[in-house]
């Protein structure tokens, strides 16, 4: 199990490449699912240890199986920001008695830029200055026009995004109290990628969404696909196999934008769902 980022005194460099992007990513996005779990109380809170990130307090599960999963879902993630498929990233927070979601927290990426695959590890500003990097995969580096002065502190914004996540998530409707729940980790892609599930059980890092089960279409992407979890995952240690992905409601019921960061190459938005289902559940 690993720990977190220790606090520091200077702020980190943006990230100057789409190989540094993606992993500058990942860490936050592990940072925040963890936070998210301990926040709704997906798991005990007793299971959770005290640790810092970006110099900000935060817990992170003490399960092996759930930091495993974390980890291999951020990895995946990150493979495929790298091959610029991504649009989004959703946690998706689910019943485990009627497995219907409730709650969804997502992570709009369609601002990332999109760079040849040979290229990830060209800074950005290398690749404005080249003219025959111009990339066929839509949106380019160059295209976005002159960078902002590099005085951005990526971890300050990061920091922010986790604090306006904990006031977010203590404005949220309660989960109801006699239930449990699991979570899912999603990705959208983009209209012209190909869902990226493998044919064999090996390959399966994800699963595509069935047609019409699942509706997360924020940022108009055609697939949602879903981490696959291992058959000894405490989600599932009844089940040989993934349960299928939650359902979810095309209709929303509520809305609670978290923040919007933009420093250098990495522009990105964060806000949570609560799904209409929710408020169906006892609460009390």
């Amino acid at each position: 199990m690993t720990t977190f980022s220790a606090p520091v005194t200077e702020p980190k460099p943006l990230p100057s490449n789409q190989s540094a992007l993606a992993a500058s990513f990942t860490d936050f996005l592990t940072v925040s699912i963890h936070q998210i779990l301990f926040l709704r109380s997906v798991y005990p809170r007793a299971t959770f240890l005290p640790v810092r990130a970006y110099n900000y307090p935060v817990r992170q599960s003490r399960h092996p199986k759930v930091c495993d999963y974390i980890n291999d879902a951020a990895i995946a993630v990150g493979t495929e920001i790298l091959k610029g498929t991504i649009t989004a990233v959703s946690i998706i927070i689910s019943s485990l008695r009627t497995n219907q979601p409730l709650e969804r927290y997502a992570f709009d990426l369609s601002g990332f830029p999109r760079v040849p695959v040979g290229e990830i590890n060209a800074t950005f500003e290398e690749r404005k200055d080249d003219p025959s990097s111009s990339s066929k995969l839509g949106v380019n580096v160059s295209e976005r026009g002159s960078a902002p002065p590099q005085t951005i502190d990526l971890e300050a914004q990061f920091r922010a995004c986790l604090a306006r996540l904990a006031s977010a998530c203590a404005r949220l409707t309660p989960l109801p109290r006699d239930d449990e729940f699991s979570f899912t980790v999603c990705i959208e892609v983009r209209e012209d990628a190909l869902p990226p599930a493998g044919t064999t059980k090996e390959e399966q890092t994800w699963i595509v969404a069935e047609p019409g089960k699942v509706h997360l279409r924020s940022c108009t992407a055609p697939y949602s696909v879903s981490k696959a979890k291992s058959a000894d995952d405490p989600q599932q240690q009844h089940q040989h196999l993934p349960p299928p992905p939650p359902k979810v409601s095309n209709g929303r019921a509520k809305t609670v934008p978290v923040r919007r960061v933009e420093a250098g190459e990495l522009r990105l938005e964060l806000w949570v769902e609560e799904a209409r289902q929710k408020f169906n559940e006892p609460v009390d």
